[in-house]
């Protein structure tokens, strides 16, 4: 039995996939489209294996169980063919109802990168459940499933990066976008990052539909820079950390959910923007957490949502503080806070409202038309004149605002900082993900001269060389005489030109240096290097 078990296994590999010659910390896979290919595959990786999963279909008739591990140095990663399509990994109609991908056991140091996956029936895209860590996913597109990436059990150090996920709900199912920890901390997530996702629209008969949900107990996790929109609960929803560090809501943009962002207790809700939902920020008590603690929320900018705040903070709720925000409902309700008490300061609100304006914790923000640039096209800048800029109460300002710009005294109320601009030099609000610009490359070549040797004599024709490294890319060597006359220019590596010495006056000596430049227009000149010319030597 062991025998045949062995010769179907190497029958496997062969017809599956392409082995690479082995590198120091592991080998290149490659596979190909098929039926209940990528599981088995993927469950043979080891320690530093890269598998490369070419376009095509990978239909999966088994429970797919990922239970690999890689290590700091030698990460496993699974990620689609370069230059080609996504390849969509799923399971055919006839199968029973499964999650497309459990990651399960003590599976650690393991990315999945560039697949598209599909669901059938009420199953999950992707499951991780077990003791895991280290684990990232990026770049994947999931749809037509239950809960688009699910969370089940207490781990830690998770990356959720740059995934589109859509179509939730799948079968009646409670279809979140991401649903991270457990109900009343039975696992908790911990010391994750979940950024730059788009998330979007729940399937017709969805019971739920949150975009993301961070369960009671979870924390010291960052939710960022997410684009969330037709949700049919809330857009975020954050419980509570219990005895542990606060969660980071940031920079997030949601609009045309039932609740924009729900933090019950500790959590840092700041640089959002909701508009058009049912709220902008709901800041009330729930059943599975015992106390309403710890709470900032600051510099969100709130637009056009039934409820600008609805709030329920009684008086035994500790250490919560609303400042800074930006809160238009124009012909809605701005404020609904029933009494709610805490730290308030410098929100400026339009709309309804049933707290009196005191021109210190709430003040009259005049309309939305004269706030921001053009409200009505999701341009929330605020434009020149607007009674927004440099009106924060400092106390409270974040170091940053919604497009991770620095923030300077004196701060704006809401989610951008205007610092003099007319127009968002950042990422515009549309459906896809949210963007960040290149930071400009400041830093220049290296570039060292490698022949002729210092202190050379020369005659004829040499070959001048350098070598050169740049964080980008190397646009060229340029190589000068005595720091005045160009000899040449090399675009590509090696660097090298040949040079005519014959040119030179004899018996002189002279410079040479390589100055390197990148495409940024950053440049470097190498250290000189003297030479002798002696062309009377070469002719006798």
């Amino acid at each position: 039995m062991r025998k045949f078990e062995t010769v179907a296994a190497i029958v496997f590999l062969l017809v599956c996939c392409n082995e690479h010659a082995s590198l120091a910390q592991g080998r290149i896979l490659d596979i190909y489209p098929g039926v209940d290919v990528f599981g088995p595959t993927v469950q043979s990786l080891k320690a530093g294996d890269t598998l490369v999963v070419h376009q095509g279909i990978y239909n999966e008739t088994t429970r797919m169980s990922i239970q690999v591990q890689g290590s700091p140095a030698a990460p496993i990663t699974i990620t689609r063919a370069a230059g080609e399509s996504r390849p969509v990994i799923t399971r055919p109609s006839s199968a029973s109802i499964q999650n497309t991908i459990n990651i399960e056991g003590s599976t650690t140091w393991l990315t999945l990168r560039g697949l598209e996956i599909v669901g059938t029936g009420g199953g999950d895209g992707v499951t991780m459940k077990g003791t895991l860590s280290n684990i990232t996913l990026d770049d994947l597109v999931i749809h037509d499933v239950d809960v688009g990436i699910n969370f089940r059990s207490s781990m830690n150090n998770i990356t959720v990066r740059r995934n589109h996920i859509y179509n939730t709900g799948a079968d009646g199912g409670t279809g979140e976008g991401m649903y991270v920890g457990c109900n009343y901390a039975t696992c908790i997530v911990q010391n994750s990052l979940i950024e730059q996702n788009w998330i979007h629209d729940s399937l017709p008969g969805t019971t739920q539909g949150d975009g993301i949900e961070v369960k009671v107990g979870s924390h010291s996790n960052i939710i960022r820079d997410n684009v969330i929109y037709n949700r049919a609960y809330p857009g975020i929803l954050v419980y509570g950390t219990g005895a542990n560090p606060v969660n980071i809501v940031e920079g997030n943009v949601i609009w045309n959910a039932l609740e924009g962002i729900y933090a019950v207790a500790d959590a840092v809700v700041r640089n959002n923007i909701v508009f058009n939902s049912g709220t902008g920020l709901s800041l009330y008590p729930h059943e599975q957490v015992a106390q309403m603690k710890n709470v900032t929320a600051v510099n969100n900018t709130l637009y056009k949502n039934n409820d600008g705040i609805l709030m329920r903070w009684d008086s035994f709720a500790v250490n919560m503080i609303l400042a800074n925000n930006a809160i238009y409902s124009p012909t809605k309700n701005a404020l609904n806070l029933h009494g709610s008490v805490g730290m308030f300061s410098a929100n400026y609100v339009d709309g309804k409202s049933d707290r009196a304006m005191d021109g210190v914790a709430f003040i009259a923000g005049g309309s939305s038309t004269a706030a921001f640039v053009d409200p009505g096209h999701s341009d929330f800048w605020p434009k020149f004149g607007s009674p927004l800029i440099a009106a924060a109460n400092e106390a409270y300002a974040p170091a940053t605002d919604f497009n991770a710009t620095p923030r300077f005294s004196p701060y704006d109320v809401g989610a951008y900082e205007n610092d003099g601009l007319a127009s968002n030099p950042g990422w515009r609000i549309a459906t896809g993900f949210k963007e960040f610009p290149s930071p400009p490359d400041t830093i220049p070549p290296t570039v060292a001269l490698t022949s002729p040797s210092a202190g050379s004599n020369v005659s004829g024709r040499i070959v001048v060389s350098a070598s050169a490294s740049d964080n980008v890319g190397v646009a060229k060597v340029e190589f000068r005489l005595d720091r005045a006359t160009t000899l040449g220019t090399a675009t590509s590596a090696p660097y090298s030109i040949t040079v005519n010495t014959s040119k030179f006056a004899d018996g002189r000596t002279h410079v040479l240096t390589a100055v390197a430049s990148d495409a940024a227009g950053n440049t470097t000149e190498s250290s000189p290097v003297s030479i002798t010319v002696s062309i009377a030597v070469k002719n006798r």
